[in-house]
């Protein structure tokens, strides 16, 4: 039989450790989630801004490396600079459809065309619109939660939009549309999701931080979120926040940084890694140039509305 000194056996057992933890850590996540918010137009490259032609090579290499990933949009993106303003969020949402976003909230100033704009934008949009607590005369505007599967997982999505959104669009924007209480949306869409049996409930919200409705307030109200997409606040979230057992995520602003989410599945509860992606981190990989090619064509088309060629 085999003997080992005392010293042998340590240095066995903390090799196997070693070993166990890298196999942990190197599991491939079930889902990976890419995330952006308070991208306010900002979809061209610039110094220290990904733009959607990087966003989109980044998507498309998540989805060529994992086999589960969904791509969300917190809002605050369809409005802001000149190749968005000047065609009134028409370019944001081609170059989003391009890129392949999943689903997106409605930020306060995506209403600054006017709700009936945004409406009509909806229409040319390849991804969903979702906002729970958002209605017109007695009804909800948008779809209030989806549930989508991602492989064999299905997860449940509701939208959450600030009221802050009274103050922070001029009020013609959004006559006779009203922000209910986003904590009452929760409480029941989280209700519904988990009546469907979904293996992950995510609240994708434009509420934010510190701000007159703070997004911590509905995770303290309401159980059974598990992450939190937000934006409004831009907040810069490099490996996430959690708050009552829901991980909050928030990508900064502008386009500085794509948020990263890996979801664990196997355990009784879901599990998370998150973390930021810089600008100045994709320097290795090239951007989409069909986008490129969109912008190009955008610009010409702003400059021939601006000098009436």
């Amino acid at each position: 039989m085999w003997k080992f000194s005392y010293a042998q056996r340590l240095l066995w057992i903390t090799a196997l450790g070693v070993v166990l933890t890298l196999s942990v850590t190197a599991a491939e996540p079930d889902i990976v989630i890419l995330h952006s918010n308070d991208i306010h137009g900002r979809i061209e490259t610039d110094d220290g801004v990904l733009g959607m032609p990087y966003i989109s090579a980044l998507i498309r290499q998540h989805r060529a490396e994992h086999e589960h990933v969904l791509v969300l949009d917190a809002g605050d993106t369809i409005h802001g600079r000149p190749v968005a303003n000047q065609l009134e969020g028409h370019s944001v949402v081609a170059t989003m459809n391009a890129a392949g976003y999943d689903f997106m909230v409605p930020g306060n100033h995506d209403f600054n065309f006017g709700y009936q704009r945004l409406l009509e934008l909806e229409e040319e949009m390849e991804f969903q619109l979702l906002a729970a607590n958002v209605y017109k005369d007695g009804e909800l505007l948008f779809a209030p939660y989806a549930i989508h599967e991602v492989g064999p997982y299905r997860v449940g999505i509701f939208g959450l939009a600030t009221p802050d959104t009274y103050q922070t669009t001029h009020p013609r924007n959004i006559e006779g549309i009203e922000f209910a209480s986003m904590i009452e949306a929760a409480e029941h869409y989280v209700t519904i999701l988990q009546q469907q049996n979904v293996d992950l409930i995510i609240a994708l919200g434009h509420v934010g931080f510190g701000r007159n409705y703070p997004s911590t307030d509905v995770a303290d109200a309401v159980d059974g979120i598990h992450l939190f997409v937000d934006g409004h606040s831009h907040t810069l979230l490099p490996e996430g926040r959690y708050h009552n057992n829901t991980l909050f995520v928030q990508a900064h602003e502008y386009g500085k940084y794509l948020g990263r989410v890996e979801v664990f599945l196997s355990g009784d509860r879901p599990e998370f890694s998150a973390s930021l992606i810089p600008a100045a981190g994709v320097t290795d990989i090239e951007p989409d140039m069909e986008i490129t090619e969109m912008l190009e064509d955008f610009r010409a088309e702003v400059r021939r509305q601006i000098l009436g060629i």
